[in-house]
């Protein structure tokens, strides 16, 4: 695999969902090369690290972001707690949640998703994604910020912004996009649960 230069570590490389969480990514070599060296994951593929989750929103598409999240951190084994967007462990201080002092890292996952509802050719909104005849598709989509936080001190080690948006479907359900969506996010930075969902 080609290193990035060091100036481009941090240039996100946005990749739409095609249909096979296996390969698409939303981070780029250098910032899965960086989350690497941090060794989040012993040998034996147990996670060295606690989880918060935050998602932004005031739809049903955050409980998809949440039980997406849920659904890994039972799979991996992962101590997963959902946090408001304004705690602690997004700002750099102690999170709310005291840190297991057996894990070095806290992972602090912040999710904003985003739909932009179809238009029909009267230019009607339609939020549920499934009405009218003749429109423009809506996008589903999110931008999120992933950041590697030492456990003991809430020093931030790594803070990794990300976005991804696409087109849906013709008269198509957003739960299915977002669910997709965060499976390939959480595969970015966790290639072995990417591997578990391919079997």
């Amino acid at each position: 695999m080609r290193h990035l230069p060091r100036g481009m570590a941090n240039v996100l490389m946005v990749l739409a969902v095609q249909g096979c969480a296996g390969t698409a990514s939303v981070i780029s070599p250098g910032q899965q090369q960086s989350l690497q060296s941090l060794s989040l994951f012993n040998p034996d593929a147990s996670p060295r690290f606690v989880a918060d989750l935050a998602c932004s929103g005031n739809d049903v598409s955050c409980r998809t972001v949440e039980n997406a999240f849920y659904a890994w951190a039972r799979d991996r084994h992962v101590q997963l707690r959902t946090v408001e967007s304004g705690d602690a462990a997004f700002s750099g201080g102690q999170p709310a949640h005291r840190p297991n002092p057996a894990l070095p890292y806290r992972l602090a996952i912040r999710v904003a998703p985003l739909i932009i509802p179809s238009f029909d050719e009267s230019g009607g909104g339609h939020g549920d994604m499934r009405n009218g005849t003749v429109y423009t598709p809506p996008k589903v989509g999110y931008t999120a910020t992933i950041r590697v936080v030492d456990a003991a001190t809430g020093k931030s080690l790594r803070a990794l912004p990300v976005h991804d948006q696409q087109d849906a479907a013709y008269k198509s359900d957003a739960g299915k996009y977002f669910r997709a969506e965060m499976n390939v996010l959480i595969g970015s930075f966790d290639p072995a649960y990417r591997a578990m969902q391919q079997k």
